[in-house]
């Protein structure tokens, strides 16, 4: 029921005030009958009821809405100061309670909420949902930020329902990550002396309901609170001792809040020893996007709070760096802007800083001479990569998912009489370039002239597609295509982005393509992580050395070239060089073209061999 009326359960935003039967204007609605939003204000019960009628979850337009009505919905309206407008059904079940929550309390305001709204939400909600009604509402206040409330739910569920706290460790260890929210994101605090407004409370709590209590068994998530809980008070080192409840995807968060703890505390051994322990995340399909989030909220908050007096912070920050170098995915640019007001404020001015682009060769614009580290694969990685290609879509259990055992040999034969050193994904290209199911023809024509402008000889370049792709172009147009490239056709049940992949692997080739491989990297959607960790990092550093990465932009189409170089924080010529993204990167196939780079006064930067403006790649976008 929930679902099917989500569009009328969600408040939606309108300006325009439109007054209903002359009653508090605060009442927002919108044009159409079906959507109504509300905001704070007094009504009656009658009002209530028409509400509920306009809202329609639960009613039938013929329902009648005067009089005593006591065997629908519609007498069981609660209100947290006319917030929630809910009905029987809204709140039966703990999963749609926790959904009108969030849909209706994300436009409200933050507020202490009084003893008596709680109790009228808490006696109208389902059987189901009151052993959770406390879990499920803190949840919701942690996940708004609405620490007022959620401390007012507190104090009520101690009050009246202080059974809940016992049955669970959810509200209390949620409430500690409540009450730390946003703490080391604040700037001006004072090393070692300031802490959370409310130290003492999430102190007390935690002695009251977890330090005496001495649990044998807590879930990864309320470790993860209570940890973050204690981060933001003087017994920070505490949170040492629920470690071990916590579960490997939650390390990066638990690992991050001490490394703040440590710094705010001017403890820089103990921000060493856990930068060391470190465990690495690794990245999935929207790594670019959301990995770069963390990483860069991470790098902020540990310039932000780190000591620029402590004599230690600069061997802390490159055991920072070292950390960094182990990554593939990126920061963003509040990352760097907090390091360089990190560095500015040191006296005597030690360092040289700044910001660099990089070219795909290598050479660095701001820093003539300097090249970053090859990013060439070894003969291990292609070997690696071929053995997972084979086993995942070649064997004879897989092979009839992929294609058939003949076209296979034939494909293998075909490319043992060829060296290649281009493979294009054909279908990819066509679709990309234009309207290719609509207007065939005229994407094949623009294809072609997009493959001459790469100037390969026609020996090698290969151009893999289905049989169906060139089943409605005129016979003097393939002539046309043939007479640039080799052309290989599967059968149009086969699944031509292995053969691609094998084509190019096998060939040690360069691949024009905009797929970032998210079927053979095993991932199912953006939010999934990878399911085999290695075959993700090594396609990756594949991607990022032998694809032509297709782009279209509006009616502009172009290519970023493969990078030559390793994509991630290195060390060069006395030199510390860290990839990050200017704007907030949307997919995985996006690559960091800025550097940020760092070095000591006394270390002179060892001799640099100048790099010929000539090999220099000016523009790596070539339109066609």
């Amino acid at each position: 029921m929930l679902f099917s009326h989500s569009r009328r359960l969600c408040p939606t935003l309108y300006r325009q005030i439109i007054p209903i039967i002359n009653h508090n204007p605060s009442i927002h609605s919108i044009q159409s009958k079906d959507i109504i939003q509300i905001r704070h204000s007094s009504i009656s019960e009658q009002m209530k009821r028409k509400i509920l009628l306009k809202i329609n979850t639960v009613l039938k337009e013929t329902d009648k809405i005067d009089g005593n009505i006591t065997d629908t919905d519609i007498a069981n309206i609660a209100c947290l100061n006319n917030e929630l407008i809910l009905s029987e059904r809204m709140i039966k079940f703990p999963f749609h309670y926790r959904c009108v929550l969030e849909q209706q309390l994300s436009i409200c305001p933050d507020r202490w909420v009084s003893i008596d709204e709680w109790k009228n939400l808490y006696d109208v909600v389902g059987e189901t949902v009151k052993p959770l009604f406390g879990s499920v509402t803190m949840l919701v206040c942690v996940q708004l930020k609405h620490i007022e409330r959620g401390r007012s739910l507190f104090q009520f569920i101690q009050e009246h329902h202080s059974h809940l706290l016992t049955s669970t460790a959810t509200i209390y260890s949620a409430y500690m990550n409540l009450l730390a929210l946003d703490f080391f994101t604040l700037k001006g605090k004072k090393h070692g002396q300031d802490y959370s407004l409310y130290e003492k409370e999430i102190y007390e709590i935690y002695q009251k309901y977890v330090k005496d209590k001495k649990q044998a068994i807590i879930a990864s998530a309320s470790a993860l609170s209570i940890i973050k809980g204690l981060c933001v008070t003087r017994h920070w080192r505490e949170g040492y001792s629920y470690i071990p409840f916590v579960n490997d995807d939650d390390q990066i968060q638990v690992i991050r809040d001490l490394i703040l703890a440590a710094v705010h505390n001017d403890d820089i051994q103990a921000a060493t020893k856990l930068l060391k322990n470190f465990k690495h995340p690794l990245p999935n399909d929207s790594a670019a996007a959301t990995m770069s989030s963390s990483l860069t909220e991470m790098i902020r908050d540990i310039f932000r709070n780190l000591n620029e007096n402590n004599t230690n912070a600069y061997e802390f920050i490159e055991h920072l760096f070292q950390y960094l170098s182990t990554l593939d995915y990126f920061m963003e640019k509040p990352a760097i802007d907090e390091m360089q007001t990190f560095f500015d404020k040191l006296k005597p001015k030690m360092l040289q800083y700044g910001t660099t682009l990089v070219f795909p060769n290598g050479a660095c614009k701001q820093l003539p001479g300097v090249n970053l580290s090859n990013g060439e694969l070894s003969d291990d990685d292609f070997k690696f990569l071929q053995n997972y290609l084979m086993e995942s879509a070649y064997t004879d259990k897989e092979v009839f998912n992929t294609t058939t055992p003949d076209e296979f040999k034939r494909f293998q034969k075909f490319l043992s009489q060829h060296q290649f050193s281009m493979i294009v994904d054909g279908l990819n290209l066509l679709y990309g370039i234009d309207r290719f199911a609509t207007d065939p023809v005229n994407s094949m024509i623009k294809t072609i002239n997009f493959l001459k402008n790469l100037r390969i000889p026609r020996k090698k370049l290969l151009f893999i597609a289905r049989k169906h792709a060139l089943s409605r172009i005129p016979y003097q147009i393939q002539e046309n295509l043939r007479s640039i490239c080799e052309i290989f056709l599967v059968d149009n049940t086969s699944r031509d982005d292995w053969f691609v992949l094998y084509a190019a692997l096998q060939s040690k080739a360069y691949v024009l393509t905009s797929d970032i491989l998210r079927k053979e990297r095993g991932i199912a959607n953006k939010s999934t992580p990878a399911k085999n960790a290695e075959v993700n990092e090594r396609l990756q550093k594949w991607l990022y050395r032998y694809q032509y990465l297709f782009i279209r932009q509006d009616k502009r189409v172009f290519f970023k070239q493969p990078l030559a170089y390793k994509l991630r924080a290195q060390y060069i010529q006395n030199i510390w060089l860290i990839p990050y993204f200017n704007e907030k990167p949307l997919t995985l196939a996006q690559r960091p073209d800025n550097w940020f780079y760092i070095y000591k006064n006394s270390d002179k930067p060892l001799t640099r061999k100048l790099t010929k403006k000539s090999t220099i790649i000016e523009n790596e976008k070539e339109s066609i």
